[in-house]
């Protein structure tokens, strides 16, 4: 399905009120300076009736609610100078008006082409610029509109921009919102990065996205299995996220263990991506913006009879070390981590170490940006270059798992042509017929 978009106008959306002086240096945090370089795609898609001038209300309500939230979230209209801080100068953020000429609305989300969607974005993803934020308001001939964004990860991680919209929506509808907390920087202060050149996003063209949908009653079978196989193990029954992203995980080395040969040297790690707002003591925020995220490790190393349940227990011990005293330790012992992170990237590059990363956005406020014309009636990422990553999010009824999965052709048949992957997989959702077809 190709879609075809016109950008029939653009300018620049500023605070309503002037940034006061003492709050123009925002400074980023450590955690901050590690983000990959890159902006993060989010579409929220309304289904709205066709009325006259309807869109042209629309238009005019965001930009006026989105120069007023901007007042709030000063540092997202200015522009990041040399990975240390943000020039808080007002110069704003690029809102782009866009005709949606070929579908519509209910064409677009029953039926999701992830690399079309990307249409529907104010930018490249790869495009590394200064620039915090971009919003693009696509208007359908069916009434309905999607406001696609692109979030520049070096400012903030992915809570703290759904929020943003959150209390953008909620600004929109005469609501006043709990002021963001910029505190991270006083939590994780900035460090020297020389010789650091962050996390490597290549330009990829040998990269698929595509997107699966998973029962809740499926997942919740495999949490089940997987919590008597770890009983003996730990007491903690692994979430949802935990057993879909163990299940994956053995069903993609599966296929790896029949490919590769028994002396080959590549080691195959899981990267697990957390929130660390709970891990304090007391827990921070949930309006606390920036990236508080870590990733917790595991290589699996499997015993006997654990085949299953092994991965889901070392993930689950790894996640339970990051505790308050961990956090403590991780602020002050910021060289380790370097040194983990240059050495794991020198392996990459050198195709001796293979890495998973599962992300998950479950359980972040996705559905609850009301503007004034009711919930989204779908939320969803676009098609994104990174290389053997898996993102999870709520399904809008929460009655289920849509991820997606982001790997190399060859890798990414691995789990389309394995039937185990395949009996989990849901038909229900927006994909109609083939619920593994290309997005």
């Amino acid at each position: 399905m190709k879609i075809e978009v016109e950008v029939i106008s653009q300018e620049t959306i500023k605070p309503s009120t002037p940034t006061p002086h003492h709050l123009r240096h925002h400074q980023l945090s450590f955690l901050d300076q590690l983000a990959p370089h890159a902006y993060v795609p989010f579409l929220y898609f309304y289904s709205l009736p066709n009325t006259p001038n309807n869109h042209t209300h629309i238009s005019t309500h965001l930009k006026k609610s989105l120069s007023k939230i901007l007042t709030q979230y000063y540092p997202i209209a200015g522009r990041v100078k040399f990975n240390l801080f943000v020039d808080c100068n007002d110069h704003g953020i690029p809102f782009y008006e866009a005709r949606v000429k070929s579908h519509s609305l209910s064409d677009v989300i029953t039926n999701p082409s992830l690399p079309e969607l990307n249409k529907l974005l104010p930018f490249e993803l790869d495009e590394v610029t200064d620039i915090a934020l971009g919003v693009q308001l696509n208007l359908f001939r069916c009434g309905g509109i999607a406001i696609g964004l692109s979030a520049s990860h070096r400012i903030a991680d992915g809570l703290s921009f759904f929020t943003f919209v959150k209390n953008w929506a909620s600004t929109s509808c005469g609501n006043e919102c709990v002021n963001p907390d910029f505190s991270a920087a006083s939590i994780f202060p900035p460090k020297n990065m020389d010789g650091y050149n962050g996390v490597p996003l290549p330009k990829r063209n040998d990269i698929v996205t595509k997107r699966f949908v998973f029962d809740g009653s499926k997942i919740e079978a495999l949490r089940a299995r997987y919590a008597e196989s770890i009983r003996l193990k730990t007491k903690k029954r692994p979430s949802r996220v935990e057993a879909l992203s163990a299940f994956l995980w053995n069903r993609f080395m599966a296929e790896v263990a029949k490919e590769e040969e028994s002396s080959s040297r590549r080691l195959y790690t899981v990267v697990y991506i957390m929130d660390l707002r709970s891990r304090f003591d007391p827990p921070l925020p949930q309006n606390s913006f920036g990236n508080y995220y870590r990733a917790a490790t595991a290589t699996p190393t499997l015993v006997d009879g654990e085949e299953r349940g092994g991965l889901v227990r070392q993930v689950i011990e790894e996640i339970e070390k990051i505790d308050s005293k961990y956090m403590r330790k991780f602020q002050d012992g910021y060289k380790e981590h370097l040194d983990f992170m240059r050495r794991r990237m020198e392996r990459a590059a050198k195709g001796e170490l293979v890495a998973v990363t599962f992300s998950s956005l479950c359980r972040f406020p996705l559905y609850e940006a009301d503007f004034g014309w009711g919930k989204p009636a779908w939320v969803s990422m676009a098609s994104m270059r990174i290389n053997n990553q898996i993102v999870f999010m709520d399904t809008k009824l929460g009655d289920g798992i849509e991820s997606y999965f982001s790997f190399k052709e060859e890798d990414m048949a691995k789990f389309e042509l394995d039937s185990e992957f395949l009996e989990l997989i849901s038909p229900i959702g927006n994909v109609k017929k083939n619920p593994f077809a290309r997005l």
